[in-house]
């Protein structure tokens, strides 16, 4: 996603941006492109009949592109059916980096190097048959150019200018010789030579285009069943239409790619990459490490190498350029993979394949530079099990070695599954130790009764020693200043009865544990209670006296309130038949 610069060549960048930074300013002119959402068939036809002009309707979109005066788009705005109305704003390509074309010789003759394909491992892949052999993919971009290295199954125009998908940018070229370049020993390999490749055109020759194209080529993919969908574009700005457009392919079970974007780590992750539903890819380069220009953030799902990549070009040439545009068809054409070797496999459950095939990068776990890490793929099941046992290992966290350990038990009986079991019962042992500790220090801090539990159950799990016993004393001592707690309260309720010091006592023999201290504790509080009890009692029948007495709407209220604090007992009835006596006979 950085800038190509070509004296023969259009000005493009790998990453695109759909809404300019700068105020949009129209022409002076009384018509305006919009796209208008409906929120029902009623909307449909306000659309319809507001007379604008409909310039395209989308079969999986319940919108329209169309062109309407001021007028018309403010009552399309304020129409009850109309859930909203975008303007169709252009995106233009943006960057500062430049593309090396190569010689034509070098091109035609000889294998050109490739350094980004031995970091992800795909010749693993490769020996195992795979190639993503009918898998569709829709490469989203500025077209295909024909080029002898590439097979295009088809494609679409989605732009206006022409009906024809071929690139004139070299945009789409290149990132689609990433994914699909033939294995015919010349040129450069593509990480799935098998797949059906669709060039779905949305850019045109200047690296630019409009919501609504982009929009078209979506809609187009969903119709024509893509399984996979790379979109090496993107923007800052978001755009309700295009995320309900991408969440729609997504639920039809499409594999959705998009490049991050290459504003550097410190700018978000571009649109349409951002949504949940995308699949988002930052670059890294030669030595593993996250490039200079690529975006990051907590979207980030994976990372791929994305600087210094040869591919194919315009005019049957080859080039070599970089960016997070270049990174995406990585991971697209690793799904291929995948997509083949899993076919019964929906998109959510290939994202958590993909998932099993990488290196963690970065810091332990999924984070925003590398997401779960750089994509690589592992060859069978004892793979899948050290991967997640040395990621376990690394991160000590318990979601891991749960992981690790149902990966370990798919392993049929060996040497090799003994060895992993031992060095995940290592990680289970020190991840124990830690909770033991954890949560020592919460009931420490807390001292309640419920992290005293999760404490004693944690320290339990520990083997005999010095630790475990370290340990359990410093829990002995919460336990002994909740008793000394405990017991101030309840010869405080003792020496002055009222409701306050024993509700305090309550809730401190309830923080301890079971035992011969908190029954005594408890007996002692209960006798306080019916002391208590036997307190209000007397306080009652004086208030049901006065009521019966006097009669009045004040009287008979603390009567009521006098009998509402007694337990339930005999004497409590009685009271309680005598006010309602009151409150009937007056």
């Amino acid at each position: 996603m950085r800038h190509f610069s070509l004296k023969t060549a259009a000005a493009l960048t790998l990453c695109f941006s759909l809404f300019s930074a700068a105020p949009l300013v129209r022409a002076e002119t009384p018509e305006q492109d919009i796209i208008v959402v409906y929120k029902n068939q009623n909307g449909k036809e306000s659309a319809i009949d507001s007379g604008a002009d409909v310039e395209q309707a989308y079969k999986h979109l319940p919108a329209f592109a169309m062109s309407a005066d001021s007028q018309t788009v403010k009552e399309l705005r304020h129409d009850p059916d109309i859930l909203y109305v975008e303007d169709n704003v252009s995106f233009q390509a943006a960057g500062n980096s430049d593309v090396h074309l190569l010689s034509t010789a070098a091109s035609r003759y000889s294998e050109l190097s490739q350094w980004d394909l031995a970091p992800i491992q795909v010749k693993r892949a490769w020996k195992e048959g795979l190639t993503g052999k009918n898998v569709k993919v829709a490469v989203i971009d500025s077209g295909i150019f024909p080029h002898d290295d590439l097979s295009i199954a088809g494609g679409y125009s989605a732009v206006t200018y022409t009906s024809s998908y071929k690139d004139d940018n070299g945009h789409g070229t290149h990132v689609a010789g990433i994914i699909a370049a033939q294995h015919d020993g010349y040129g450069i390999d593509g990480i799935a030579p098998g797949v059906r490749l669709y060039a779905v055109k949305a850019l045109d020759q200047k690296g630019s285009g409009d919501l609504k194209s982009l929009l078209k080529a979506i809609d187009w993919s969903i119709a024509n069943k893509m399984d996979i969908i790379n979109m090496s574009l993107g923007t800052n700005g978001d755009s309700q239409i295009l995320h309900e457009a991408v969440d729609k392919a997504y639920q039809k079970g499409i594999v959705i790619v998009a490049a991050a974007g290459n504003d550097g780590n410190k700018k978000p992750v571009n649109y349409p990459a951002a949504y949940s539903s995308v699949t988002a890819v930052s670059a890294a380069n030669e030595k593993n490490q996250l490039a200079a220009f690529s975006t990051a953030g907590k979207q980030i799902e994976f990372s791929a190498p994305g600087t210094n990549i040869t591919s194919t070009y315009l005019n049957q040439l080859y080039a070599i350029a970089d960016g997070t545009s270049q990174a995406a068809p990585h991971v697209t054409g690793m799904f291929a993979l995948l997509k083949q070797k899993y076919p019964q496999e929906t998109n959510v459950q290939l994202r958590k394949q993909m998932q099993q095939n990488v290196k963690d990068l970065g810091s332990p776990g999924r984070d925003n530079q590398f997401g779960y890490g750089l994509i690589e793929y592992h060859t069978n099941q004892k793979d899948f099990a050290e991967q997640a046992v040395i990621k376990a290992e690394r991160t000590k966290k318990q979601t891991d070695i749960n992981q690790a350990k149902k990966e370990v038990n798919k392993l049929p009986k060996s040497k090799k599954k003994s060895a992993l079991e031992a060095r995940i019962n290592k990680a289970q042992a020190a991840r124990n130790v830690t909770d033991a500790k954890d949560k020592v220090k919460t009931a420490e801090k807390q001292k309640k009764k419920t992290a005293v539990d999760a404490a004693e159950s944690a320290i339990r799990k520990l083997p005999a020693g010095s630790e475990k016993k370290a340990l359990q004393k410093r829990l002995d001592a919460v336990n002994s200043g909740l008793l000394k707690s405990a017991k101030t309260a309840v010869t405080k309720a003792e020496k002055k009865t009222d409701d306050a010091n024993t509700a305090n006592a309550q809730k401190a023999v309830s923080e301890l544990q079971r035992g011969k201290d908190k029954t005594a504790l408890q007996k002692r509080l209960d006798r306080v209670k019916d002391k208590l009890n036997q307190k209000k009692t007397v306080q009652a029948r004086a208030k049901v006296k006065t009521a019966e007495k006097y009669k009045t709407k004040k009287t008979k209220s603390q009567a009521q309130t006098a009998v509402n604090q007694l337990k339930p007992s005999a004497e409590k009835t009685k009271l309680q038949k005598r006010v309602r006596a009151i409150r009937i006979k007056h």
